[in-house]
Parts: C-alpha cells; sequence; structure tokens
C-alpha cells in the first residue's frame, strides 16, 4: 500500500473517531433525537428507462440524492461527480472539465437532462461547468455500455441529471447566496421557486454565477480561469388532464461571456422537451416526446473569429406494456443533427433513426433478467446493432449478485468527418476524412480512406455482489472489463498512407504524391497533414468497492475505491516484440523498453478512493461532513521519447489527497447558513521530477485551499 493511501486511510480514521466522539457528546448531554430518518426505497430510471428500485437494478448503479448535493455544497455537476467512486474528472488541453468513467475518456460517456442529451462537445468534451444542479431531484450514473437504450456516445456509460417535479400541493421556493474565497474568486445566487396548484405544476429557477478570474497554479502562464458572467434558467411546467393523461414542458438556458487576454469568448445553450404520457390502461404505457436544443460558441480576437453551432432535434416515441412477470417495452425515433462551423467548408447534417426493445423478466422472486437491443441507422456511417443482457440473482436478504454484458459503440462525429484546420504557420493541417477525399479525390482510390471510418465499439463486462453483513452496513463490489475497438486517431497522412498502402499506382510515383498536395491544397510540400483512421484497440479492467454504513442515526459513512488497469493493446504488442526504445536521461543510452515497464493511458491512476462521513443533529438542525478524495500518480505524456508510450520512467504528477468539509445550520425553518473549505489541508500535488514538463498544463497541479459561505433563505 502506497504511502499516501496510508495517509489518506489515517486521516479518515482520525476524523471518523472525532465524528463518533461527537456523536456520543451530543447523545450524553441531550436528550436523543426523536425525529428517525424514514428513508423510503430509492428509485431509478436510467438503467432501464423504467421506473425501477434502485437495489433491484442488475447492474451498476449509482445515485446521488438532492440532499447530499446540497450538504456538500456542490454548485456545478463536476463539483460532486469527483467525488464517486470509479470517477475522475479531467481537464483538457483546452481548459475543458470532462469526467472519466472506469478508465474511458469523457467522450464516451453521455451526458443526460431529463432523459435527453445535452450537446455541445468540444475535443470530445461536454465542458461539466455548463451545468448547474440548483434545481435537481437527483443525478443517476450508469457504468457499462448503454447503448441498448441510448445510442452512440454511451460507450462506456450514463450520467442522467433528474430534476424535479412538484408532485403534490404545494407552494415554496428558496433564495441562495454563495461565495467562495481562499483560492478561488466566485459569487453564486441561486433562486428557486416549486409550486403545484390542482392540475398545474411549475419548478422555475435561475442561477447567477460570475467570477473575476484566478490562478490555480502559478507554475502556469495562464489562469485557472478568466473572468466570467453566466447564467442559467429553467422552467419545467407539468399538467395533469386527467390522471391518465399528464404532459410536461422543460426548458433550460445557459449564456455565458468570458473575457480571456486578447480574446472574447461566448456559448449559449438552450433546449426544450415535450413529454406527453398516456396510461392506455394499468398495464400499457405510451410516451410522446420532442426534444430540440441548440449549442452556440464564439471566440473573437483581433485577428479572427471562431464560430460553433449545434443544433439537434428528436422526436421519439415509447412503450411500455406489462403481463405476467414480464415489462416489455420499447420506442422508436430519430435524431437529426446539424453543425455550422468556422473550421468545416459548409454546414452540415446527420439524420439517424433508430428503434430499441427492452424485455425486463423476473420468473421468479429471486430471479431478474433484461435483455436488450437498439437498431441505429446513419446517414454517414455503418448502422449499429446494440444489444445488451443483465441479470440478478438474490440468495436472501443478505447475499445477491448481479452482472451484465453489452455492446457500446460511438459514432465518428462531425469533426472527424469534416474538420477543415489549417495551421501552415506550424506546419500542419487536419482534415476530416469525408473533407480530404472530397478536396483530393485520388484519395477515394486509396484503401486506408475508401472504407470511411467505423463507429468505435466496445464490448463491457460488469460483475459484482452485494452484501448486508449487518443491518445498517451494505458492501457492494464490481468488476469490469472493456475492450474497445476501432479507436479513431489523428495520424500523419505522409507516414502512413503513402508507404502503408504503396500508392505508386494512384499517384504515380512519390514526387507525384507530394506535388498533388501542393496543387491541390495550396501547401508548401513541407506541411504535414493529419486525418483520422479507425486505428486503435484499448481496454480498460479494474475492481470497484462501495461502503455504506450507517454507524447512529445521527453519523452515516460512505466510502469507495477503485483499482484500474487502462492499456493499449497494440503498444503491449509492440513491447512484446522489443521495438520499444528509450532513455532513462539524456545522457545515458538507449534501452529496450519492457512490458513490465509499461504503465497503461495517458491521464489514468491505478488507484482512486474518496470517503464521506455525514453528521445530523436533528434536534438542532445542524449537519457537518468531511469528504477525502484520493488519486495516484498520473503522467499526462510521454517524457522520455518512448514513441508515446506511458512507461514506469516517465514523469508523473504526484499522487495527492483533499479532503474537503462543509457545516450547516438551519434558523427558524427560513434561513440556513452553510460554511466550507475545500482542500483542507492545501494540498499541491507536487510532480516526481522536474515541474518544467508540466507547465503547459494546468491539471497538473491540484487546486489551492478555498472557503466559501452559503446563505439559503427558504419562503
Amino acid at each position: 500500500m502506497s504511502k499516501l493511501l496510508r495517509m489518506f486511510l489515517n486521516r479518515v480514521f482520525a476524523v471518523l473517531f472525532f465524528f463518533i466522539e461527537l456523536t456520543n457528546f451530543s447523545q450524553k448531554q441531550k436528550k436523543k433525537d426523536s425525529i428517525k430518518m424514514n428513508k423510503l426505497e430509492e428509485v431509478v430510471v436510467s438503467a432501464t428507462r423504467t421506473v425501477r428500485q434502485l437495489s433491484s437494478v442488475p447492474m451498476p448503479i449509482t445515485l446521488i440524492s438532492k440532499k447530499q448535493i446540497q450538504k456538500v455544497g456542490a454548485v456545478r455537476l463536476s463539483d460532486i461527480l469527483t467525488e464517486q467512486t470509479g470517477i475522475t474528472t479531467v481537464t483538457d488541453f483546452g481548459g475543458f472539465s470532462g469526467v472519466q468513467m472506469q478508465g474511458l475518456d469523457a467522450e464516451y460517456t453521455l451526458i443526460l437532462i431529463d432523459g435527453v442529451p445535452i450537446i455541445g462537445r468540444r475535443s470530445g468534451n461536454i465542458d461539466l461547468d455548463r451545468i448547474t444542479i440548483n434545481n435537481i431531484q437527483q443525478i443517476e450514473i450508469v457504468k457499462g455500455p448503454s447503448s441498448s437504450l441510448y445510442g452512440s456516445e454511451a460507450l462506456g456509460g450514463v450520467i442522467n441529471i433528474i430534476t424535479e417535479k412538484p408532485k403534490r400541493e404545494t407552494t415554496k421556493g428558496s433564495v441562495q447566496f454563495l461565495s467562495r474565497g481562499g483560492a478561488r474568486n466566485e459569487l453564486d445566487i441561486n433562486t428557486n421557486i416549486l409550486f403545484k396548484k390542482k392540475h398545474l405544476g411549475v419548478n422555475a429557477s435561475v442561477n447567477l454565477n460570475s467570477s473575476g478570474g484566478f490562478d490555480l497554479s502559478t507554475e502556469t502562464p495562464f489562469k485557472t480561469r478568466y473572468p466570467h458572467k453566466n447564467i442559467t434558467g429553467n422552467l419545467k411546467l407539468t399538467y395533469d388532464f386527467s390522471n391518465t393523461l399528464k404532459a410536461t414542458i422543460s426548458n433550460r438556458f445557459f449564456s455565458e461571456n468570458q473575457d480571456a487576454p486578447n480574446v472574447k469568448n461566448s456559448q449559449k445553450d438552450w433546449n426544450t422537451h415535450t413529454e406527453v404520457r398516456h396510461d392506455i390502461s394499468d398495464k400499457w404505457k405510451v410516451d410522446y416526446t420532442f426534444y430540440a436544443t441548440k449549442f452556440k460558441t464564439k471566440s473573437s480576437s483581433n485577428l479572427n473569429e471562431s464560430v460553433f453551432n449545434q443544433v439537434l432535434l428528436r422526436p421519439e416515441i415509447r412503450s411500455q406494456f406489462s403481463f405476467n412477470n414480464m415489462v416489455l417495452s420499447g420506442g422508436i425515433g430519430m435524431n437529426i443533427e446539424e453543425v455550422d462551423r468556422t473550421d468545416f467548408l459548409r454546414k452540415q447534417t446527420f439524420n439517424s433513426p433508430y428503434v430499441f426493445s427492452q424485455l425486463d423478466y423476473k420468473p421468479n422472486k429471486k430471479m431478474n433478467v433484461i435483455l436488450g437491443a437498439r437498431f441505429d441507422n446513419h446517414s454517414e456511417y455503418q448502422s449499429a446493432i446494440s444489444p445488451k443482457l443483465s441479470a440478478k440473482y438474490t440468495f436472501n436478504e443478505l447475499v445477491s449478485i448481479k452482472g451484465s454484458l453489452g455492446y457500446g459503440f460511438k459514432a465518428p462525429d462531425f469533426r472527424q468527418l469534416y474538420f477543415n484546420f489549417k495551421n501552415t504557420a506550424n506546419g500542419y493541417v487536419v482534415f476530416g476524412v469525408k473533407t480530404l477525399s472530397e478536396l483530393h479525390h485520388n484519395f477515394s482510390k486509396v484503401t486506408a480512406f475508401s472504407k470511411g471510418l467505423n463507429p468505435e465499439n466496445s464490448i463491457g463486462i460488469n460483475v459484482g455482489f452485494e452484501i448486508k453483513p449487518l443491518k445498517n452496513l451494505k458492501i457492494q463490489v464490481n468488476a469490469f472489463r472493456n475492450d474497445i475497438n476501432d479507436l479513431i486517431d489523428v495520424f500523419d497522412t505522409r507516414l502512413n498512407a503513402y508507404e502503408k498502402e504503396k500508392d505508386e499506382a494512384v499517384f504515380g510515383d512519390s514526387n507525384a504524391y507530394t506535388t498533388a498536395f501542393e496543387n491541390e491544397f495550396n501547401i508548401p510540400i513541407s506541411t504535414r497533414i493529419f486525418t483520422y483512421q479507425n486505428r486503435g484497440r484499448v481496454y480498460t479492467q479494474g475492481v470497484e468497492l462501495d461502503v455504506s454504513y450507517t454507524l447512529t442515526n445521527n453519523l452515516r459513512f460512505l466510502g469507495g475505491y477503485q483499482y484500474l488497469e487502462a492499456k493499449d493493446k497494440d503498444e503491449e504488442a509492440l513491447l512484446e516484440l522489443g521495438q520499444v526504445f528509450f532513455r532513462k536521461t539524456t545522457t545515458s543510452p538507449s534501452e529496450v523498453l519492457t512490458k513490465s515497464d509499461y504503465f497503461g493511458l495517458v491521464n489514468r491512476s491505478k488507484h482512486t478512493a474518496n470517503a464521506k462521513l455525514f453528521y445530523e443533529n436533528y434536534q438542532h438542525r445542524f449537519s457537518a461532513n468531511i469528504r477525502g478524495i484520493y488519486r495516484s500518480k498520473y503522467a499526462l505524456f510521454d517524457t522520455n521519447s518512448s514513441q508515446g508510450i506511458i512507461d514506469n520512467f516517465d514523469e508523473f504528477v504526484a499522487g495527492n489527497i483533499q479532503f474537503k468539509l462543509s457545516v450547516e445550520k438551519e434558523l427558524l425553518n427560513i434561513l440556513k447558513l452553510q460554511f466550507g473549505i475545500d482542500n483542507l489541508f492545501n494540498e499541491r500535488g507536487t510532480i516526481n521530477k522536474s515541474k518544467a514538463a508540466f507547465t503547459n498544463n494546468d491539471s497538473a497541479l491540484l487546486l489551492g485551499r478555498t472557503y466559501y459561505g452559503r446563505v439559503q433563505f427558504n419562503f
């Protein structure tokens, strides 16, 4: 066990002892709280697209409740996800925060709000800081391939943000003010109104967030966050025409302006989601939905202006029929997607109709089997069929096992097909495969390009068990393996396509090849030309452990750990053949790199852990919690010239531990005061070797200590 992990556990146990003593003291000095936690069975919808009890779902799923989000002082989606087992938030080279789940990149996790996707991926990432969580009911995380229900981008899993619906006659609202100090300079204001009167329900919220900018790693030449102002508005209307016919209209709007040196950035995001549910009978239900969303960014400087516009329209009909011990559900729909971007030759459109079906079968009280599949057709790439099988067997009240086997896929995106980016000043250009073929027709004769791009695909396996050795103790273990094929990667056309395919028959000779580039693209012969091709094969595998233990009526412990291996199969093959060399120092001789020296994919940690302790004093309406997050070492790129392979001799960002503390006090039923500290012990994330190798990426260093205070008025 590493020294840092031992430190992490020692601090956790020390804090655990302190909280237990605090609980005992409060119970000795005061009469035992008369209010007991009457926890209802939690339900989820994302795993099967039907309402299911969390404990009965036969696949790995995490539920984050509204109460937990409020207690930890989370503001943006990234704040709460980073504390979950098997999830790491990472920052790409564009400065966008994405989520890495079971070792898979952010582009393989589908982000949903009320079951419909958030668009606007840049470099594969959905920027999590765009998403405020001020009006949510719960967050559901489904791990493993989920394309059988959700199609493309759900290759690695799904994160679904469920917003609140008014369920009973009520009128309530709140205003929250949050200010951050220390390492940050931020103000956040929330206003929420929840209203239900007879047939009409309203959920309205507005979030205002601004920052004067801050720099969490002074070693880098740029700031972590430049000054910005944004606003998020949400409006959900529900109307019950009758007990069997109900309608919901949800609207969301986000707008942000940011000023960086010599550059002005803006982005806007809006969507509207209409859903009508008709309960034809007790056994047959039909949902009619229509979703429309638009995302736009604009970046302006003295030299140029860059614009990115994306639109998605989705009509869908779903049906659910129950009979005996089975539930049969399915749906049909179509995605109509359009992107207009500065780096494209023209506006481009995708059309992709789909159909899916799922059978939820319970042959007896102990067994549950779910079998589902989805067919996606597409105007620009090969069709995909995505099956999935899940099952759970409950031996008794103490032990149950569950497993799932599924196929996931991710379609080639607009950038990989239609990119037309030129940076001749730095000696390179990047073309999408269709743009390359269009600009130079001879490429259609080259075998490497004539096939186009296939969807990336994965076979994912999750197998685990759940045990309850004590009444208040639950332990969950999940082993997983994801094998991903046909990864789409960037490569140099000159170094690969010509030599590999021996295209003298197409271009005549090597001189004709380079001349064709110069004449057709109007660029110097020395310019490197990149495009995309299905080239990669990787896998991720590991084990996840989750523990939930209610020590007393006032004290609850949550903990998790993940061991991860994430590796490239082609890199392993090169190492086995002894074809990779490296230098331990710049002056040492070259040595052969062995397979035992292979560390894995970039920006992956083998060990991550979290521990959360929640204390609640119901009598005095006081609560407190402390959370710890551990991440072992990881590398951002190859630093010893070993053909891009991350090995044990590279430079790493050292393992690190962050602790977060939050306390809350409620006064007179109308006022809540909250104070918190993020990165309590001011962990800096030192680097094992020279810091110079990491000065171009903020993610190499951790956040400084942050203080925050929140005031919430309830009315």
